[in-house]
C-alpha cells in the first residue's frame, strides 16, 4: 500500500471515490463527471501533482495539487474513499511536495462545510479559514428572456471573433473582486481553451447604445445532471446600479431553459461587496452547499 500517480485504468474507480465521497457529506450532493474529474486530474493551471493511494488495488484516497505560478500558490483537493480514507496523510503527502517543488508559494485547500473530519485534517495541518462561498440553485426557471429596456443590446458572442472584447470585458468588471486574478490576453486564451466543459454558444455581450457593458458566460460542467451553469457573470463599475447585473442573470436563466435544463446553478463568494449573494437571492437563487477556503499565509 502506498501512493502512485494514477493511470487511465484507475478513471473509473476515482470517479465513483469522488462521488462517494461528496455523498457521504450530502446524500443529496450532486456527482460530478467524469470529464470535471479528469480536468481536476490533468491540471486546472497547468502543472499538477496527482495521486492515489492504493490499498491492495483498492484506491482509497485522492490528491490533487494545482500550481498556480502566477499566484505563486498550491491548492491541495484530497477526497477519500467512506470509512477507509486518511485525509491527513494526503494532506501531508501533497503538503510535502509543494514544500520540496514550491517552498515559498501559499498552501490554499477547501472542503465542504459538513465534512467536519477534512476541515480539522486541512486546519491540523497548519492552514486557517480565510473564505466562504456557496453554490447556489435556481429551480424555478422561465423560457422567457427577460425585456431589455431602450438602447440595451444582449448578444450571443462569437466563440472566436470576440475573444478579445470576452478577456477585455472579464478582466475589467472583476478587477478588485477577491481572489480574481488579472491575466494578458495570450495567458488567459491559452488557459480558457484547455476548458472541455466551455459552451462554445453560452458567451453573452450586453451592450448599452452599442457600448459593451456587461459579461455572461455560461458553461457545461452540469449538463450531465441536466442542469446549468453560470460562470460569471460581471458588469463594467460605470454601468453598476442600473439592473444590467439581474438581467444578465435572467437571460442566464432563460438560455440554460431554452437549452432544457431543470434547474441553473453558480458560485458565489459570501464576502463579496457587490451585493451579489442578495442578486441572486432575489431572482430566486437559494444556498445548496457552503464551501471553506483555507490558507497557510492568507490574513485572516
Amino acid at each position: 500500500m502506498s501512493f502512485r500517480p494514477w493511470t487511465e485504468c484507475d478513471v473509473s474507480q476515482i470517479v465513483a471515490l469522488c462521488n462517494a465521497h461528496d455523498r457521504a457529506i450530502d446524500p443529496d450532493f450532486e456527482d460530478s463527471s467524469e470529464q470535471e474529474i479528469r480536468d481536476e486530474l490533468a491540471g486546472t493551471y497547468g502543472e499538477v501533482f496527482a495521486e492515489v493511494f492504493d490499498l491492495a488495488g483498492v484506491i482509497t484516497d485522492v490528491v490533487a495539487a494545482q500550481v498556480d505560478a502566477n499566484r505563486q500558490r498550491v491548492e491541495i483537493d484530497v477526497f477519500g474513499l467512506p470509512n477507509q480514507h486518511n485525509y491527513q496523510r494526503s494532506l501531508r503527502h501533497a503538503i510535502d511536495w509543494a514544500k520540496l517543488h514550491h517552498r515559498d508559494f501559499e498552501l490554499r485547500s477547501a472542503c465542504n462545510e459538513n465534512d467536519l473530519e477534512l476541515a480539522e485534517a486541512i486546519q491540523s495541518c497548519g492552514m486557517h479559514l480565510v473564505r466562504k462561498y456557496w453554490t447556489m440553485r435556481n429551480a424555478s426557471l422561465s423560457r422567457a428572456f427577460p425585456r431589455l429596456p431602450w438602447g440595451v443590446v444582449v448578444e450571443q458572442a462569437d466563440f472566436e471573433k470576440d475573444r478579445g472584447l470576452w478577456h477585455r470585458l472579464l478582466m475589467e468588471s472583476f478587477a478588485g473582486h477577491y481572489g480574481f486574478e488579472q491575466k494578458s490576453f495570450e495567458d488567459w486564451d491559452r488557459q480558457q481553451r484547455k476548458m472541455s466543459l466551455q459552451d462554445s454558444t453560452g458567451v453573452f455581450i450586453l451592450r448599452v447604445h452599442g457600448k459593451p457593458a456587461g459579461l455572461l458566460v455560461c458553461t457545461d460542467h452540469r449538463s450531465e445532471n441536466h442542469g446549468g451553469f453560470i460562470d460569471k457573470l460581471g458588469v463594467l463599475p460605470k454601468y453598476r446600479g442600473r439592473g444590467y447585473g439581474e438581467l444578465l442573470l435572467r437571460w442566464g436563466c432563460a438560455y440554460s431553459a431554452a437549452r432544457g435544463f431543470k434547474d441553473v446553478a453558480l458560485g458565489v463568494d459570501t464576502g463579496n461587496q457587490t451585493g451579489a449573494v442578495k442578486l441572486y437571492e432575489k431572482s430566486g437563487f437559494r444556498p445548496t452547499n457552503v464551501w471553506l477556503a483555507f490558507s497557510d499565509s492568507e490574513p485572516v
